[in-house]
């Protein structure tokens, strides 16, 4: 016979930032200590060590609370995901924020709502972003970066220092103390 157990997750999203009021409220909500998982990491980030243990340790009929949903991922869309993932293992999903309450039939539906406009929203950023660029490409000239980070270490200049400090023997360690480039533009120089 098993028995359920509930645990509790908190995050923040830099190391400069502390997690005790998360971990003050989950305690006082009655959650052991030893059972809160927590992680100082962007919701951005695919991995999260915290949640990812918490998860492997969760069971069906268990219960996570969390002092807030949107310490469960980095946008409406994940957290809805991650919640549908949850339901499906059978683990129960608590938030102490007032209204935050997704189980039952209303929950369901407007978590429902909420998935619909999270993934419209998602659409509209891509066409905007896909419009801007087809613009920005109309728009630029010949050879003219239009997307990505500028490649600002590979001027001609920049390119030919690179290599008259390699034609004088410098090592590549030497030519990015020297220059202020970076090694990885420092070969890609060389390698052209």
């Amino acid at each position: 016979m098993t028995t359920s157990k509930s645990f509790g997750y908190a995050r923040v999203s830099t190391t400069s930032q502390t997690n005790d009021r998360q971990l003050d409220r989950l305690t006082e909500a009655g959650i052991d200590r030893a059972d809160i998982f927590e992680d100082k990491i962007s919701g951005a980030r695919q991995s999260r060590p915290g949640l990812d243990d918490l998860l492997s340790r969760v069971r069906p009929g268990d219960t996570i609370t969390v002092a807030s949903m949107d310490r469960l991922g980095r946008s409406a869309l994940h957290v809805l995901s991650t919640l549908a993932d949850l339901e499906e293992r059978d683990i129960i999903v608590k938030s102490l924020k007032p209204g935050e309450d997704f189980t039952g039939p209303t929950g369901k539906l407007v978590r429902a709502v909420m998935t619909h406009v999270a993934e419209w929203e998602r659409s509209m950023n891509a066409e905007r972003v896909a419009e801007a660029r087809a613009a920005r490409a109309a728009r630029a000239k010949d050879g003219e970066q239009i997307a990505g980070r500028p490649i600002t270490a590979m001027t001609a200049e920049n390119v030919k220092k690179i290599r008259q400090h390699k034609a004088k023997g410098r090592t590549v360690a030497e030519i990015v103390k020297l220059t202020g480039i970076s090694r990885a533009s420092v070969y890609r120089a060389l390698a052209d």
